[in-house]
């Protein structure tokens, strides 16, 4: 199923979460991700064309550049296993649903002042703030409690192919 690693001290994401506070997170349509309604998130790292399926940069690299290096700092501070994508929401509320393009595991660790929308995972509840969570996003259905109070920013690590 899942695998929760050690909660990290708060004070390792201030800085990421005081980047995070300054960006202006784009609105992805419901008609992008089925089931999902509007909602904000991005991409940083590498990504694959939407229609051509080449592997590119993720076009938001250049725009938060210092967030991208704090990203992998963490990443390889915490993740065991090779990633090329970061995955971020902000106050997403997701409904039960698989990561199809994802490959491998992914990695899960929620940040910020809020409370409620816990992590589900085929059934199982999980408190993914500042506690990571490794688990098959594109194997094993999870998704969100609809219970957020706050602002809440998730961090998906993960990979769009086999290393």
């Amino acid at each position: 199923m899942a695998q929760v690693l050690p909660t990290i001290h708060p004070e390792r994401f201030t800085k990421i979460e005081e980047l995070l506070d300054k960006v202006t997170f784009p609105v992805i349509s419901a008609q992008n991700r089925r089931g999902f309604s509007k909602h904000k998130a991005f991409v940083l790292g590498l990504v694959k064309h939407r229609c051509l399926r080449h592997v590119m940069t993720a076009r938001l690299n250049e725009k938060y550049p210092e967030l991208l290096d704090e990203l992998l700092k963490l990443g390889e501070e915490i993740c065991p296993f090779n990633f090329t994508s970061i995955y971020i929401n902000k106050n997403v509320i997701s409904p039960p649903h698989k990561d199809t393009g994802n490959v491998g595991n992914s990695l899960i660790v929620s940040l910020g002042q809020y409370t409620g929308s816990n992590l589900i995972i085929e059934n199982i509840m999980y408190d993914a703030r500042y506690t990571p969570v490794i688990f098959d996003g594109g194997k094993l259905e999870h998704w969100n409690t609809d219970d957020l109070q706050g602002t809440k920013y998730s961090l998906i690590f993960y990979s769009i192919y086999n290393n």
